[in-house]
């Protein structure tokens, strides 16, 4: 095991080499003040995550401070997503679709490109009869031919989204995949975002255009062929970071030099204050009382998660309705919100179904559940409550922008690293084992100590901001130094 001081030591000459790299902005943007910087964001995120959405909103205000005019394009799976809310163009991530990881197929492509990048369409199968007859009487031969027709319909794909990317790629300053666990095969398996990412690796190094890896974790890392692509992807990269040290060392143990490489935590945490709306009027509507803001998730919900659990999220259901039941009794008021829409938002009616008559009539007076669509919304509902209890990472991290204290039900060991960064470990339960009681009890902790823990939530995110700009100062060097760009 690394020793902390070999962790202060790999994370001092990380920063040293950040602030070299950082003094670099300064000089070349002087060389080219007014060129209008061009930079691509990779992101596997298709709309409904607004942790991920925060994340990207993160990186742009912060790159803005730091170019005038600059311009975004979005590299991921939602193009309509992508250019209505963060950018101007997007391409697609992926060529193909495979299970969780599929694209939103509308204008997922620059138009100045040339056409869609969805897969061709198929041409119009004419079967002579003969064939028709052989392939009736051998099913084992229909079946190797469609697959051989499949494959190769794929391969064709691929090669033509990847020489479109190439074309979308080479007319920008710096490729960034940042956010979210990237370093993942659990959505989409090896040939999913691990596939992407060494393909967009690959296209930037042919086209010149810098790439940079920032403030990424890793999560379910298994095969031989994802291990292979995400090495490949870390090689190529000219910057990397981690959003935490468990990340780095699952990304030492795939290229041993990234053991060296920083940890700048969550680039959400980095949101600018002005970026940040005011709370809404939800103290009005609870008439005095304390307010409990509560995020269910859609952890192991068959059909809404790779993970299929129905045992396990009954559970959930059972103790999540209990929990409404008993804060309703204390005389709570709560407010039900959810950081992904489109499944998260869709556990909230199973849980209240759940509840009993009684608890449904008080549901009535002492809750209310506001329409969330962006991080900002959710924001704004954090902003006006006195305590959350959530699951996900993102409403986590968000809480801390807003410094609101948390009682995190944790479905992922993300979660427990950030609670533990944070120090706030005795507000940690485990989506298999915790219940409503144990919920409860964490919130009465954090109720008798909550200024300290407000204090402790400040404090953290001074130190990330500052970590925080000297990332960005690298990431804007490498995008002035990148010169190379096409029309």
């Amino acid at each position: 095991m690394r020793s902390q001081g070999a962790d202060r030591t790999t994370d001092e000459k990380a920063s040293r080499e950040q602030r070299d790299a950082a003094g670099l902005v300064y000089k070349l943007r002087q060389e080219f003040p007014q060129e209008r910087r061009r930079i691509a964001l990779l992101t596997p995120y298709s709309g409904g995550n607004l942790g991920d959405a925060a994340t990207q909103d993160a990186i742009i205000a912060n790159l803005r401070l730091r170019f005038p005019n600059p311009q975004f394009s979005g590299l991921t799976l939602n193009g309509d997503n992508f250019v209505e809310r963060h950018g101007t163009d997007a391409y697609p991530l992926y060529a193909s679709r495979r299970p969780f990881y599929g694209l939103h197929r509308r204008r997922v492509t620059d138009p100045r490109h040339g056409g869609s990048s969805a897969r061709p369409a198929s041409a119009t199968r004419l079967t002579p009869p003969v064939l028709k007859q052989l392939l009736t009487r051998t099913p084992a031969l229909g079946w190797c031919l469609k697959a051989i027709y499949s494959l190769g319909e794929r391969v064709y794909g691929e090669l033509l989204h990847s020489v479109r990317g190439y074309r979308f790629l080479r007319t920008h300053h710096l490729l960034i995949v940042s956010g979210g666990g990237q370093l993942d095969e659990e959505w989409g398996g090896p040939w999913g975002h691990p596939f992407a990412l060494f393909k967009w690796a690959v296209l930037a190094r042919i086209a010149g255009v810098p790439y940079a890896i920032a403030s990424v974790g890793a999560c379910k890392i298994n095969s031989t062929a994802c291990r292979f692509f995400l090495s490949a992807a870390l090689h190529m990269a000219q910057y990397r970071s981690y959003r935490d040290k468990n990340s780095r060392e699952v990304a030492a143990g795939l290229l041993r030099r990234a053991a060296r490489d920083p940890v700048v935590p969550d680039m959400a945490f980095s949101l600018p204050s002005s970026e940040l709306p005011s709370s809404a009027g939800i103290q009005s509507m609870s008439r005095g009382r304390l307010v409990v803001a509560i995020s269910p998730i859609a952890y192991a919900k068959p059909g809404s998660w790779a993970y299929e659990n129905a045992v396990l999220y009954d559970r959930y259901l059972q103790h999540m309705a209990r929990l409404l039941s008993q804060l309703l009794e204390r005389g709570y008021f709560l407010l039900m919100v959810c950081s992904s829409f489109g499944d998260d938002d869709r556990v909230i009616p199973e849980i209240l179904e759940r509840m009993d008559d009684k608890s449904k009539e008080r549901a009535a007076r002492q809750m209310h559940i506001p329409g969330i669509r962006t991080w900002k919304d959710l924001v704004i509902s954090l902003r006006s409550v006195d305590f959350l209890i959530a699951s996900r990472l993102h409403s986590a991290i968000l809480s801390f922008v807003t410094q609101t204290p948390i009682v995190a039900i944790s479905f992922d060991p993300k979660v427990d690293w950030v609670m533990e960064d944070l120090g706030q470990t005795e507000s940690l339960l485990h989506i298999h084992d915790f219940t409503a009681e144990d919920v409860i009890e964490a919130l009465d902790r954090i109720e008798l100590r909550r200024g300290v823990v407000v204090e402790q939530i400040a404090s953290y995110r001074q130190r990330i901001l500052s970590v925080s700009e000297l990332q960005y100062h690298t990431l804007a060097a490498l995008a002035v130094a990148g010169r190379r760009c096409c029309a």
